[in-house]
């Protein structure tokens, strides 16, 4: 299958893409690189798939939609972060939800029959009475990022019919190695600071919340695109791991990286407070995640050791609110 695969020069899409590959599949990356396309380098040039740099919104970057026949489109490609979404709501709403909708809706006119949009377990926010979120409990978004996935969901499962397949994957908070590294992730950015011993300022200690392995989120959609649509059209499933409290993880990696240091007051506010439910996507297609969280701990805490980051504090792992990169692509 002919797999066009936005954002996928980024965190999940760097790991994303050679799973398709290695699965046969041939792929097209829409990526607007604002954090550079390095991790799509070696895949390019060996010609085993084709990069187009684009933006989502622009209807010249979807004309490629014309030119070439694909047979599922896996939409990752969004403004993430609170406080670039909080700083630039219009753009925020324009790129994960509005460009979402019509890229959806030009890939239905066209003939593409699935249609993958990665959302977020971030619109439950808060768990009513502590139980575990499934894909049917109401939502609590309480941040733009959640709203605009929220919104981007219910009219891409509009779209869903007979002939064009919507699948809704609600991710956990992604952690573990990619070509793409990102450093500002919850469990990535703890060991990161544990091995440089710096303290982890943690908001809110007692908060759940759920983990998924970027790994993990890339075998999930590989799964969806060959699963049955009757199956997974139309329906939205929550990814994930396991649910910890957040004073959980620092005892994980307390037991990998000792030098760990905690300072319980401060850091960014984030009231968010929710256990999910994995079980509709194991009876649906069988899945079940193969990297734990302490499993993930130790591989990043082994690549910081080998020194795979020159510089793990480099704007490139970090800087997603940059004013004048935010600018340059007109998100500001």
């Amino acid at each position: 299958m002919h797999v066009l695969v936005t954002g996928g020069a980024g965190y999940l899409g760097s790991v994303l893409v050679p799973s398709l590959l290695a699965a046969g599949h041939s792929v097209t990356v829409l990526d607007i690189l604002m954090f550079g396309g390095e991790s799509v380098v070696p895949l390019v040039q060996e010609g085993r798939c084709t990069l187009v740099t684009g933006d989502i919104r622009s209807s010249e970057s979807l004309e490629m939609l014309k030119k070439q026949r694909f047979g599922a489109v896996v939409h990752l490609a969004a403004l993430v972060g609170e406080p670039a979404c909080r700083v630039y709501p219009q753009a925020t709403e324009k790129i994960n939800h509005e460009a979402a909708v019509t890229l959806a809706e030009r890939a239905k006119r066209l003939g593409v029959r699935r249609f993958i949009f990665t959302s977020t377990c971030s619109n439950y926010g808060l768990s009513a009475g502590g139980g575990l979120a499934t894909e049917t409990s109401p939502l609590r978004p309480l941040s733009l990022y959640a709203e605009t996935k929220i919104a981007a969901e219910r009219d891409l499962l509009r779209l869903n019919d007979a002939h064009f397949s919507v699948t809704i994957l609600r991710l956990a908070t992604l952690f573990g190695i990619s070509p793409k590294m990102r450093f500002n992730l919850l469990i990535n950015e703890m060991v990161r600071e544990a091995w440089a011993g710096r303290p982890v300022l943690l908001y809110k200690e007692d908060a759940w919340r759920p983990y998924l392995h970027v790994s993990d989120a890339a075998e999930a959609i590989g799964r969806v695109l060959g699963a049955d649509p009757a199956r997974v059209g139309g329906q939205i499933l929550n990814v994930g791991t396991e649910n910890l409290q957040k004073k959980r993880l620092v005892q994980l990696v307390l037991g990998i990286l000792p030098s760990l240091k905690v300072a319980n007051h401060g850091g960014l506010p984030d009231s968010r407070d929710y256990r999910v439910s994995f079980e509709k996507i194991r009876k649906a297609i069988g899945f079940r995640p193969a990297k734990r969280v302490k499993t993930g701990i130790s591989e990043i805490a082994k690549a910081l050791e080998d020194g795979l980051f020159s510089d793990p504090y480099a704007e490139r792992y970090t800087a997603w609110l940059n004013e004048p990169v935010l600018k340059k692509y007109h998100y500001a």
